[in-house]
């Protein structure tokens, strides 16, 4: 197991006696699956739950529904005499939001974040309530996510975790007081777009996010689509805000004194380009894929440039407290502006 840095004060101290027995009405994880729509890619991940190693009276599965438009009641229904598993809904809103109202009805000292398009293997929860278990100064644990089906070619995207500090939410487990303590994920982050980093980033103050290699998640590829390329270009926003409020773009190693600037870069000139050299390499083995790249690289401009206003104008809001229970908030808010 690997850590990064800082630390998390736990409070908890048990007389060296006493032998406490675990009380099984209390979960020890809360699971937050945040879902739009894809009931049979939920069926998935909630059968891969029942599957896992650790007895199912230690979880509290919540699945919160982001105002989908199919009928998700179903599904919860033919796996609830096998998880503990209850389905809350609230209006479209976004993935951040979907996950506070998970935070908010949490009643498990661990929440674990995954996709609803994620297949767990059977270890995972098991070993992430064992890297806290056995780190109580980690704040955090990461999961390795391994991309799945598709190819592994620029035509195909999938969320990837190897090593640690990524931070993505379709696999990482934070402790409940943290993340009340934190305010939740910032919902002004309203796609799945750099909300996971932000939230480790005010996370990470009070210790260390570990990374847990036996515990993992497949994550099927998507095939790019150039209708996939024109709403992604509203992530830029994303990428700004996460800059403006933090100092760095992407992760926290990449830091950054002219955020506008960098970025306006990226999406203009790195980012382009890169796909180009991709598809220089690829055509000379797959003439017809390399082609789409090229085309991809192109649009991908065409995107950046209709993102460059809101990369001049655009400012990044204010935190908020979304549980209600946020005692940092307030106080970083002070400190950015």
């Amino acid at each position: 197991m690997d850590t990064r840095n800082r630390k998390f004060d736990n409070s908890m101290t048990t007389a060296p006696t006493e032998q406490r027995k675990p009380d099984r009405t209390v979960p020890r994880v809360s699971i937050v699956i945040p879902v739009y729509n894809r009931p049979d890619l939920l069926a998935d991940v909630l059968r891969g739950l029942t599957q896992q190693t650790c007895d199912v009276s230690e979880m509290q599965v919540l699945v919160c529904d982001d105002g989908s438009t199919d009928d998700l009641s179903p599904i919860v229904r033919q796996y609830s005499a096998q998880l503990p598993v209850q389905l809350l809904r609230q209006e479209n809103s976004g993935p951040a939001a979907a996950r506070n109202l998970g935070i908010r009805h949490a009643g498990a000292d661990v929440v674990l974040f995954l996709d609803s398009d994620v297949l767990p293997d059977p270890d995972l929860v098991k070993s992430l309530l064992s890297g806290l278990q056995d780190h109580p100064d980690w704040a955090g644990a990461e999961a390795r996510v391994v991309p799945v089906d598709g190819e592994p070619t620029p035509l195909w995207d999938a969320p990837v975790c190897e090593s640690g500090g990524v931070y993505l939410t379709a696999a990482i487990a934070y402790r409940t007081g943290i993340l009340r303590q934190v305010g939740g994920m910032d919902e002004a982050f309203k796609r799945a777009a750099c909300e996971d980093v932000e939230l480790a980033a005010r996370v990470l103050p009070h210790g260390p996010i570990g990374f847990v290699p036996a515990a993992s998640v497949r994550h099927p590829r998507r095939r790019k689509t150039l209708r996939m390329f024109w709403k992604k270009r509203e992530d830029w926003r994303y990428v700004l805000y996460l800059a403006l409020r933090h100092g760095f773009i992407g992760w926290p190693e990449n830091q950054c004194a002219q955020p506008r600037l960098r970025l306006i870069w990226c999406a203009l000139v790195t980012q382009p380009a890169g796909r180009l050299l991709s598809s220089l390499s690829l055509l000379r083995r797959q003439p017809v894929s390399g082609l789409q790249v090229a085309g991809h690289a192109v649009f991908s401009w065409l995107c950046g440039a209709a993102a460059v206003p809101t990369l001049l104008t655009a400012s990044c809001p204010q935190l908020r407290d979304y549980t209600g229970l946020s005692r940092d908030n307030a106080a970083f808010v002070r400190k950015a502006a």
